[in-house]
């Protein structure tokens, strides 16, 4: 198990080093707009045509989900996000 763990912290490690422009990125937008990382990812993926389904836990993470719907981010914005995301490296489970 600790060795487990041990590749599992390096691994993560790396996925972290690798999306670590996208997630200044997410929160730097966040920020301006007044909004989680959360929301502006959501918003993300609906300006990209898509239709996310979030998973909440919580009946205060399910508002928070709510809080990516009613606005759009500009064009530059998901330029940005797309731009930092192509040098984010897969992540997968398997």
């Amino acid at each position: 198990p600790p060795k487990s763990s041990f590749l599992k912290s390096l691994t993560m490690k790396k996925y972290y080093e690798s999306t670590s422009d996208l997630l200044r990125v997410l929160q730097r937008i966040a920020q301006e707009r007044d909004k989680t990382m959360a929301q502006v990812s959501i918003n993300w993926c609906m300006m990209k045509g898509a239709i996310p389904i979030p998973g909440a836990r919580t009946a205060q993470m399910a508002q928070d989900n709510f809080g990516s719907m009613g606005w759009a981010l500009s064009d530059n914005d998901v330029a940005e996000l797309d731009a930092a995301s192509e040098k984010a490296q897969e992540f997968s489970n398997g």
